[in-house]
């Protein structure tokens, strides 16, 4: 049966596009600030669609409409979106039409196409318009009488801001700006767009995501001036006072434009296409001389100091102990009594509690048993969950938010005994795991051509997975976050991944994953860090060293198509988890971590 509700939304969105004279309207899932996960106020695919997942954008005619996302969420768009009102398109997938080939032959020749300009990135209305160039092409960037349909809209969020201690900031705000200043092309200023950045600079956090401890707001750097443009009620008066000896001017949120219009004569400014809102760029001065280049801050931040460095270890080992502590649950509880998906998320957020150091998680759970780990996305809710029954697999894919750090892990454990195409597939992923973990690479070398690496054995047999080997993970902030990305397929979040090498000091997930939809999925993922391996006559290497702590599922796995060099990795990490987590577990819990991780002789 169709989506009434949304029907109706649809019949009243058309109605105000041909008052308008609009031809085709563009609705994505960004802010002005470009972020992948971005706070109810700025949920307008989902608003429009009833999709639930963090990716995707429509495009709306006067007579169709079209859903795209990319492979994570295929499943999940095709469960979620009433497909009599939206065509569902899956990006990953070469035969699925662009936006641009599926809105071709829907226009007019002379064609009037609505997006938000407060949200669509100045890149992205260029690609628009160069998609649709035979066409004469007229792009409206006001469609506020649109969003006016829209009456239950969240606001944004005005709580107050909070400063991340030094012990955990690692660095101060005034050693941040120097190297930010440092990175600055000669007589040069950067617009500071994206949240991530804003809260690393400036030491600062809030909660206007339910997952990411963002607030709200732009900086605008120069060579002697640093201006944060939030909400100023937000921020404490001490801690304002603070930020002014650190050479801060704070000035509202809404006026960034005339902030930048203060920018010296001769000063050319940093303002990334790819991350500004198409209306702030037409609120600039005209004759200010632009730079389109990445924010320098998101190259600069990538590679983590030594401060950081050490607190991201520790976050990993009170995340690693708090798993296995759910995993000692799990194996207590399945088939004992009953368990659903929706249970496994609550259950580890009162283990992650006994640290100190825990903020919130990093994600919605993703926990999938049986069939629902084929969608490798998949959330249950309360009401939506799957039981837990002792057979087969279940994942759990779990992100968290510490003082010290943000982590990011994924397990695969058998409920009930493996059968041999279990064993198959999860030591498929399990070889594919310890290729990255174990795979040297020389200096320069970008994560496209790690990815297909990592992804070669498992081609060979005609398997793959639609995502990424490996993402870019914050530090106690996004936990997918750029530049760099290990991933062959272009993500929007990650504009700049194919031309990024990866470089020592950088944190990545390594998380292939193999899905059989109907059947099972798995997916087996730790958070590594890039360092250096040695030089030879060939120049310098690089290698992974690996952050998470857990065991494998020994009882899925065929020791016999190990190679001897996987075998000994194998034993090499499972005694690093002994060594690393024995101080935090208990008695109990490390009899029973001897168990997991002995393998067969």
């Amino acid at each position: 049966m169709a989506d009434i509700r949304r029907k109706k939304l649809l019949a009243d969105i058309r109605d105000r596009m041909v008052t308008a004279g609009i031809d085709a309207l563009f609705i994505g899932c960004n802010d002005p600030h470009q972020s992948e996960s971005v706070s109810p106020h700025w949920k307008t695919v989902q608003w429009l669609t009833g999709f639930t997942g963090s990716t995707g954008f429509a495009v709306v005619t006067r007579t169709e409409a079209a859903f795209w996302t990319d492979g994570r969420y295929r499943e999940q768009s095709l469960r979620e979106i009433d497909g009599s009102l939206f065509q569902i398109e899956n990006t990953s997938l070469p035969e699925s039409p662009s936006r641009a080939a599926w809105l071709d032959p829907r226009l007019p020749e002379k064609a009037m196409i609505a997006a938000d300009g407060e949200v669509l990135s100045e890149a992205d209305a260029e690609r628009l318009s160069a998609e649709l160039v035979r066409h004469d092409v007229t792009l409206v960037t006001d469609i506020g009488s649109i969003l006016a349909l829209w009456r239950d809209r969240p606001a944004l969020p005005s709580d107050r801001l909070w400063e991340l201690p030094a012990t955990y900031a690692a660095d101060s705000r005034r050693e941040k700006l120097a190297r930010v200043r440092a990175a600055l092309p000669p007589k040069s200023a950067a617009l500071v767009n994206c949240l991530d950045n804003v809260i690393w600079l400036t030491n600062l956090r809030g909660n206007d995501n339910p997952l990411y401890p963002f607030f709200h707001a732009y900086a605008l750097i120069t060579e002697d001036r640093a201006v944060l443009a939030a909400d100023p009620a937000r921020i404490p008066p001490a801690l304002a006072e603070e930020m002014r000896e650190d050479g801060w001017a704070i000035v509202p949120y809404t006026r960034i434009a005339d902030a930048l219009r203060t920018i010296s004569p001769g000063t050319a400014l940093i303002a990334d296409p790819e991350k500004t809102a198409l209306g702030l760029v037409r609120s600039l001065p005209s004759g200010l001389r632009r730079l389109r280049l990445p924010e320098p801050i998101t190259s600069v931040k990538a590679v983590r100091s030594p401060g950081e460095i050490a607190n991201i270890r520790q976050a990993n080992l009170l995340e690693s102990a708090a798993v296995i502590r759910l995993m000692i649950w799990l194996e207590q509880t399945v088939g004992r009594c009953p368990l659903t998906e929706w249970d496994v998320g609550q259950k580890l957020n009162e283990f992650r509690r006994r640290s100190s150091l825990y903020l919130q998680p990093a994600n919605i759970p993703i926990v999938g048993f049986g069939a629902n780990a084929a969608l490798p996305h998949y959330r249950p809710t309360r009401e939506t969950a799957a039981p837990i029954k002792a057979e087969g697999f279940l994942l759990f894919d779990v992100c968290a938010q510490y003082l010290c750090g943000s982590t990011d892990l994924t397990r695969t454990v058998a409920v009930g005994p493996a059968t041999d195409d279990m064993k198959d597939d999860y030591t498929a992923v399990l070889k594919a795991h310890i290729t990255l973990a174990s795979q040297l690479f020389p200096v320069g070398t970008t994560g496209n051509l790690i990815d297909a690496i990592v992804k070669a054995g498992l081609w060979r047999s005609r398997i793959t997975f639609r995502h990424g080997t490996g993402h870019g993970i914050g530090y106690v902030s996004n936990i997918h976050e750029g530049p760099g990305k290990i991933s062959a397929e272009y993500s929007p979040a990650f504009p700049y991944a194919e031309k990024t090498p990866l470089a020592a000091g950088m944190v990545f997930s390594n998380e292939p994953g193999l899905y059989r939809p109907g059947i099972r999925g798995i997916r087996l993922e730790n958070a590594v860090i890039v360092r250096e391996a040695g030089t030879s006559e060939f120049g310098e290497f690089l290698g992974f060293e690996t952050l998470t702590f857990l065991p494998f599922e020994i009882s899925a796995v065929r020791f016999e198509c190990l190679t001897h060099e996987e075998r000994h990795w194998l034993e090499q990490y499972h005694e690093e988890v002994r060594r690393k987590l024995r101080p935090l577990l208990s008695e109990a819990e490390n009899v029973w971590l001897e168990g997991k991780i002995r393998l067969p002789t």
